[in-house]
């Protein structure tokens, strides 16, 4: 049987930190059923949108940096973003990957196209210093800005807070 393909948005700079331990936590309940492609933003160097508005008369985005991760989004029937949350928000790395989806905007927008008929799921993992309600509301607000571009359906949200403290808790929505 052939597995379904997943992709992991992975938004940490720590390579065995909280965000890491969980992920493997939830990459080991769903290896059965998915193939895994890894994306870390610490390491592709996406650059951030500067809204130069070739997407608005082509299907791709005019900087190459973006291609592999679009090929991945596209492909995908699943994403998990596992991410730190900083200052209320995704990092930096991470959040100029959400912001170059400013392209299926635009395809939808001013070139009629949509290249998500399929609808996806999608799985939140985030990991955070402190414990605060506030906290998740917002990141998920920003979250579903970039669910609703690529026709995803939250399942899951998974939030690690008190992660300054020892050991972590994990709350579960």
């Amino acid at each position: 049987m052939d597995k379904k393909k997943a992709l992991i948005l992975y938004g940490s700079p720590h390579k065995s930190g909280h965000t890491k331990k969980a992920l493997d936590e939830i990459i080991v309940t769903l290896q059965n059923e998915f193939e895994f492609t890894f994306i870390d933003a610490f390491k592709v160097k996406v650059a951030p949108c500067v809204d130069c508005g070739s997407c608005k008369t082509q299907e791709s985005c005019i900087s190459a940096d973006f291609a592999d991760i679009d090929a991945a989004i596209r492909a995908c029937e699943l994403i998990i973003i596992a991410t730190p949350i900083y200052n209320l928000s995704f990092p930096a790395p991470l959040k100029a990957i959400f912001d170059r989806t400013q392209l299926y905007f635009n395809m939808k927008v001013h070139l009629k196209k949509n290249p998500f008929k399929q609808q996806k799921s999608a799985i939140l993992l985030a990991t955070y210093g402190a414990h605060d309600q506030n906290c998740e509301e917002i990141l998920l607000k920003q979250l579903q800005l970039f669910l609703t571009l690529i026709n995803a359906r939250l399942i899951k949200s998974v939030f690690v807070s008190n992660t300054d403290a020892s050991p972590p808790t994990t709350d579960r929505t």
